[in-house]
């Protein structure tokens, strides 16, 4: 009997073949299947701001098309695209250090609900006010340690999966991770505090 963990593997599979193959519609498979899965992740690691999660997540989408002949298989096709988001994060992130114009990616009065899409990382708390502490606690968390505490604790990544997206060794993840839910912790101490 199929379970949806066994099927989940076998379509990525599949996709992996398809994709490799560089068939017509495999990135447009690759697109539909990972599109509201993708936005949610990045729209927490750029401040909640629509506008710039919507031009990051096309601009994956258009690298990965760009690139989907030199993909190899040898990560899910999530992992893959991940990989590539997290480094258009932070080109954008260098961009904003180099003197671009200031977005208010931590303006409060800027924040944007997230678009009827995958799941938030807050949907996963009951109460409004748990949602809003933890929204803005990990808003304040550098973006490593952001980005880091999604691909465990939202997308459910193994340790081997964030190391080949983050290009760290596994060693240098857990011990990220660590320092990472410390300084989530310490934040949510605080916030209670006030």
């Amino acid at each position: 009997m199929e379970t949806p963990l066994s099927k989940h593997r076998d379509e990525d599979a599949d996709l992996t073949a398809r994709l490799r193959r560089c068939e017509r519609d495999a990135v447009q498979d690759l697109y539909l299947r990972y599109v509201d899965r993708l936005y949610s992740l990045v729209f927490h690691q750029v401040g909640r701001n629509k506008n710039i999660t919507e031009d990051i997540v096309q601009e994956t989408f258009l690298a990965a098309l760009n690139s989907v002949s030199r993909y190899r298989g040898q990560s899910k096709p999530f992992t893959w695209l991940c990989g590539i988001a997290y480094h258009k994060i932070g080109d954008f992130y260098r961009r904003q250090r180099r003197g671009a114009e200031d977005v208010g990616l931590r303006s409060a009065t800027e924040v944007e609900k997230i678009p009827a899409r995958e799941e938030p990382i807050v949907d996963k708390f009951e109460s409004e006010e748990t949602k809003e502490v933890v929204e803005q606690v990990l808003a304040g968390l550098p973006l490593h340690y952001r980005q880091v505490l999604l691909f465990k604790y939202v997308e459910e990544m193994p340790v081997m999966e964030i190391s080949e997206i983050m290009r760290r060794s596994s060693k240098s993840v857990e011990g990220l991770l660590t320092r990472a839910r410390k300084a989530l912790q310490a934040s949510l101490n605080d916030s209670s505090k006030g």
